[in-house]
Parts: C-alpha cells; structure tokens; sequence
C-alpha cells in the first residue's frame, strides 16, 4: 500500500518536469546530482513509509482476539485459491468478524497511519521540492495528495484486509471510497 503510494507520488512529481521540457521558456531539467538526491530521498521515504505500515500492521494484529484472527486468516487464504477473488466480498466478511471494539480499534489506526502518511509526504515534497533546479514548478500539487490520501480505505474490513494480506498488490484494491 505505502509502495504504491510513493511510487504515484513520484510518477506525479515527475510529470511537470517532462511538461516543462518541451516549452523553450521552462526552467532546466535537474541535473544529474538533483536526479540522485530526489531519489535517495524518495527511497528513504518509501523505507519510513513501509516501517509505518509495518507497524500500523502489527498494532492491528494485536488489536483483534486470536479468535477473529484466524478467522480473517481463513478468508484471507480463500482469496487466494479462488478462481475469480472479490476483494470488497472479502472485505464485507471480515468487517462483520470484527467486533464493535475491534472496529473502532483498527479505525482509529488506520486514521493515525493516514495523518502519518499525510505527514510523511508533506515532508518529502518539501524537500524534493527544495532538490529541484531554482524556480521549478512544484512537484505535486497538495489537492492531488490529498485526495489520494482520502481514497485509502475507509471500512475496518477493507483496512484489515489492505493492512494483513500478503500480496503487496492488496493495497491496490478497489473499495467502496474508490467507487463514487
């Protein structure tokens, strides 16, 4: 989920400058040197980013009873050897597992981890911003982060199911925020 995040943030950041390059008026590509600066920041970045959700992970799994737990392991390891899996069914199961406390538990992480990540990005902006050549563009606009960052999940179901599941390409499945 924090992977797939950071890598539109830069696929974002990256489009001004491919616009810029083609108007004789626009500021100079980064150099060489920015070029390398804006990506060990951007690793550094995505390392924070995945001890977040490593903890985010770990503080969920403490959250709910052994007893729900492998009952959300069971319709996690469904997903995987279904012909046709449907992620938001999946998702739907595990939210009614969950207790009313549970709930409230892993959306009061999940909130937390979304102004961390918010927080996180902020911060990385500002300093690619700061590696760029004088007088570029910014990188992102902050509607387009925002925004982002409201699509996450929004359900304890879909949060669970996000946060626990081991394939990394869960953090890319649709849910019922993404829709409308």
């Amino acid at each position: 989920m924090n992977r797939t995040f950071l890598a539109l943030a830069l696929a974002l950041s990256v489009l001004p400058v491919a616009a810029l390059a083609q108007d004789a008026n626009a500021p100079a590509p980064p150099t060489d040197a920015q070029r390398q600066a804006m990506h060990q920041t951007m690793e550094r970045f995505m390392q924070q980013g995945e001890q977040l959700h490593q903890q985010m992970r770990t503080q969920m799994l403490s959250a709910v009873s052994p007893a729900h737990l492998r009952a959300i392991g069971a319709t996690i390891g469904e997903l995987a050897i279904t012909q046709n899996p449907d992620m938001q069914a999946a998702a739907k199961r595990i939210d009614l597992i969950l207790s009313s406390g549970e709930r409230q538990r892993i959306l009061a992480l999940h909130s937390t981890f979304r102004d961390q990540m918010r927080q996180l990005h902020e911060q990385m902006r500002t300093e690619m911003q700061n590696e760029m050549p004088a007088n570029h563009p910014s990188m992102m606009d902050e509607h387009k982060s925002g925004a982002m960052m409201q699509n996450m999940a929004s359900d304890a179901g879909s949060v669970v199911l996000m946060a626990l599941s081991p394939h990394p390409m869960m953090g890319m499945m649709p849910h019922p925020g993404m829709m409308h």
